[in-house]
């Protein structure tokens, strides 16, 4: 399965992820990216129209690596679930 993830880039680990809010309430999965100058982590947020989701924080060092690192985070969800 090909899923199109939305991917942000903050130059802090602060910031408000509006248009990855906006990307994530209009696609069918709940997957999003940030990469930042903080460490590697993943989290649940919801967007404001309340749709839940889960956000690999991906420091920008390894965004060489994406495609790995997103399908290892697609599998470490679905393992939660």
């Amino acid at each position: 399965m090909q899923l199109l993830i939305p991917i942000e880039i903050k130059s802090g680990a602060a910031g408000s992820l509006k248009s990855l809010h906006q990307f994530i309430d209009r696609c069918p999965h709940n997957y999003g990216v940030r990469l930042y100058a903080g460490k590697l982590s993943i989290d649940a947020h919801t967007t404001n129209m309340g749709k839940d989701y889960y956000l690999l924080n991906l420091p920008y060092y390894l965004s060489g690596r994406l495609n790995k690192y997103i399908d290892w985070f697609i599998k470490k969800c679905n393992s939660i679930n």
